[in-house]
């Protein structure tokens, strides 16, 4: 097999997925050590995947969009995994946000049934469903053009409440995560919401199960940021943990 071959077969394997070890490439191609490290480095040198100890990480796979109920019943034990780590970042009495999204929607049922006084901002009708009816709760609907496939709202008028509110936390729940495009976001008017409630809260939580780490949706919210939290599910790999470690991005499951 000829160099381009095997190069252009490693990056369909990581189309599919996100990393590769360099074990695995070795085995399936019956090459050196040597040989896959420097495909592995030309590969680098072309922008077209992260080199990490021991393989690669994909940079260009991309994030098929579905709405948000088709979302709601995907990965679901990793999203309910993801709300229970995320509950132990509230405190009773505090002033959140919650970003739309069928993760924030496992987070705000925890809330309901944990805690007897909260401040919840959000621009989610599903997540202001939830938990409006909780006496002891505060729920802040953001207002604006409706979104049906999302059940959110967007627009200047959600901005607008938005610029005028200051939350403690944010939970963000982007479509993809990557070292190399940052937190990206399929639908456009979400993009402006989840930024301007960046910008109100002291601190970021993004929740994102492992299927959306280095992968990227078409349009970028932000970069990684070491001062935000990444929370995830215990199935993200090793290579991609090291790889973030690296970058002083903190990952917790």
């Amino acid at each position: 097999m000829f160099a381009n071959e095997r190069r252009n077969k490693i990056l369909e394997l990581l189309n599919r997925r996100p990393s590769v070890t360099v074990t695995e490439l070795t085995g399936l191609f019956q090459v050196s050590l040597e040989t896959i490290r420097r495909d592995l480095e030309y590969l680098e040198m072309q922008g077209a995947l992260k080199r990490v100890h021991g393989g690669a990480l994909s940079m260009n796979r991309m994030q098929s969009y579905t709405g948000l109920s088709e979302r709601s019943t995907e990965h679901q034990p990793e999203k309910r995994q993801i709300a229970r780590t995320a509950l132990a970042r509230i405190r009773e009495g505090e002033r959140i946000a919650l970003d739309s999204g069928s993760t924030t929607a496992e987070l705000a049922y925890l809330l309901r049934d944990s805690f007897q006084e909260l401040t919840v901002v959000t621009a989610s009708l599903t997540i202001f469903e939830i938990l409006s009816g909780k006496p002891g709760f505060q729920v802040i609907l953001t207002g604006g053009f409706y979104l049906p496939v999302e059940k959110a709202f967007y627009g200047h008028l959600a901005l607008d409440t938005i610029r005028q509110l200051h939350v403690s936390s944010f939970f963000l729940a982007p479509s993809a995560l990557s070292l190399n495009f940052g937190i990206s976001e399929h639908v456009c008017g979400l993009v402006e919401v989840q930024r301007a409630l960046i910008g109100s809260a002291d601190q970021v939580i993004v929740l994102a199960d492992s299927s959306k780490f280095e992968t990227c949706a078409a349009l970028k919210v932000c970069d990684l940021s070491p001062r935000f939290l990444y929370l995830t599910d215990r199935e993200l790999s090793m290579d991609i943990r090291e790889a973030w470690k690296k970058a002083s991005l903190h990952i917790i499951n």
